[in-house]
């Protein structure tokens, strides 16, 4: 193990950034708390390995965490330093929604993975590490509270083995897709990933849920008003929202809501705050009155599939493109494997396609492989490139 480095002060960091600005790279990581032990998502510590040395940035004993991180998060802006993740969503959605940071010159070593196609796409990094070095990492400490402090040891060995290996893994990587042709196909993927933004406008956030419980539209008004009570406490505890009641009882309660006292009093799986005032007259009064369904959202923000809002010859036309995008499809699959077939034209991408035509909605890598494709198997590419008319 190298050097870990445990930066817990501004001028610490700041002296740390100021050495990253002079790197050709870094590997990067993030550890962060998403509704598991607090409300909301919290940044708990940020990985750095200089092909040397690992840096563990302690975000949170810093007075102002936004202001002191700055100098960190200028270098995450700068494209003249590539900065090395493994399956880097997560962590740039995290510091766009809470800092308004946005990476520029991202290299991930699972998007490079996955366009070998060997094999499943959500490769973990313990099992990359696995199969390009050949041994396991202790990833004992994946489910920690690293909200916690102080830090354990087999924390901060844990954070610094999820930045020490990247470049290794960047460079194997990198000269397989290279022998392979697809080097540029990775440099697409991971400038998209640039682009990548944090949506913060959710205007029913209780849909997800209540279609996993099958919640149907007359039980859909008490779903709601539980959902957003229960956002409310947990807001209110700090802690996250199946602290105060589990999507199982919210469930239940919507089918068989809370009408009196006494069945409050006496009922199983609700944080004792719910059984207090002002809650508890909420919850009782979300069991006894009519509740008005939910208004109809604006034409921008309904999300029907593009299928769902045509009718007559435009569904005839939109149902004859997805059929021949499932052909080739099938083509693909023959000419390349499954995987790289569903690279291609997974579900999603085909309903984008139908919609708004192959040019706009792959990237080149993939226009060239449906195109060489089509042209094999005597299809027309030029059917499918330009939106649906």
């Amino acid at each position: 193990m190298p050097t870990i480095h445990y930066l817990t002060t501004a001028d610490a960091i700041a002296d740390a950034a100021a050495h990253f600005a002079t790197l050709p790279r870094i590997g990067i990581d993030l550890e962060f708390d998403d509704m598991r032990h607090r409300y909301g998502r919290h940044l708990a510590l940020i990985q750095v390995f200089d092909s040397q040395e690992v840096y563990l940035i302690d975000p949170l004993l810093l007075t102002d965490m936004a202001a002191e991180l700055e100098p960190l998060f200028a270098v995450l802006r700068d494209s003249a330093v590539a900065k090395v993740f493994h399956s880097c969503k997560s962590d740039i959605l995290l510091l766009d929604e809470l800092f308004g940071v946005n990476c520029r010159n991202i290299v991930d070593t699972s998007v490079q993975f996955t366009l070998l196609a060997a094999e499943d796409n959500n490769i973990s990094l313990g099992r990359l590490i696995q199969a390009e070095l050949g041994f396991e990492v202790d990833k004992g400490e994946q489910k920690s509270n690293w909200l916690k402090r102080p830090l354990t040891e087999a924390q901060k060995e844990y954070a610094a083995n999820d930045v020490l290996y990247l470049f290794e893994l960047t460079d194997r990587l990198s000269a397989r897709l290279q022998e392979l042709g697809r080097a540029d196909w990775a440099a697409q993927e991971n400038l998209a990933l640039e682009a990548v933004r944090y949506g913060r406008d959710d205007p029913r956030p209780w849909a997800r849920n209540a279609a996993k419980y099958k919640i149907t539209p007359q039980e859909m008004p008490v779903f709601r008003e539980l959902y957003l009570l229960r956002d409310a406490v947990a807001r209110q505890l700090d802690r996250p929202p199946y602290h105060v009641l589990s999507n199982d009882k919210l469930a239940e309660l919507t089918r068989r809501p809370i009408e009196t006292p006494l069945q409050l009093r006496t009922a199983n799986g609700l944080h004792p705050e719910l059984k207090r005032s002002p809650y508890a007259e909420q919850l009782l009064a979300i069991g006894t009155t009519d509740l008005a369904p939910d208004a109809p959202l604006p034409a921008d923000q309904r999300k029907f599939p593009f299928r769902r809002r045509l009718s007559g010859p435009a569904a005839t036309r939109a149902e004859a493109r997805e059929t021949l995008l499932n052909a080739l499809k099938g083509h693909l699959a023959a000419d390349h494997g499954s995987t790289m077939a569903n690279m291609v034209l997974s579900n999603r991408l085909i309903a984008d396609i139908i919609e708004l035509g192959a040019d706009a909605a792959l990237r080149p890598w993939q226009q060239q492989l449906l195109r060489e494709s089509a042209e094999r198997h005597g299809e027309s590419y030029e059917q499918l490139a330009a939106p649906f008319a």
